[in-house]
């Protein structure tokens, strides 16, 4: 019968030592100076970083700024209306001829 209680004890004592280890590795103490850093610790990035990040938004504004303003706008707005006149006098255009192969005139 001892020899049935020395392994219980060995058996309750390997179960203990394994919970106390458990215990112990689950959370590692930190030495107060260095939680106390981490909290009180203000997110800051880098100045190298902050200023490239500033140069990039400098660069990324400067390629999005219109080309010559209110000149550039005009100058579309006329290449525009002159494409769609253009178009409007090849369509009479098809149309005289059509209307040539019939006969008939169209538009004069």
């Amino acid at each position: 019968m001892s020899n049935h209680n020395t392994t219980t004890d060995r058996r309750d004592a390997l179960v203990q030592g394994s919970e106390a280890q458990a215990v112990r590795t689950s959370h590692p103490p930190q030495p107060p100076s260095v939680t106390q850093r981490l909290q009180n610790r203000s997110a800051r990035t880098a100045l190298p970083d902050r200023v490239a990040m500033w140069i990039g938004l400098r660069l990324m504004l400067w390629g999005t700024r219109p080309v010559q303003g209110r000149a550039a706008d005009a100058d579309l707005h006329e290449r525009h209306l002159e494409r769609e006149l253009l178009k409007r006098q090849q369509e009479l255009d098809l149309i005289r001829a059509w209307g040539g192969l019939h006969g008939t005139q169209f538009g004069r």
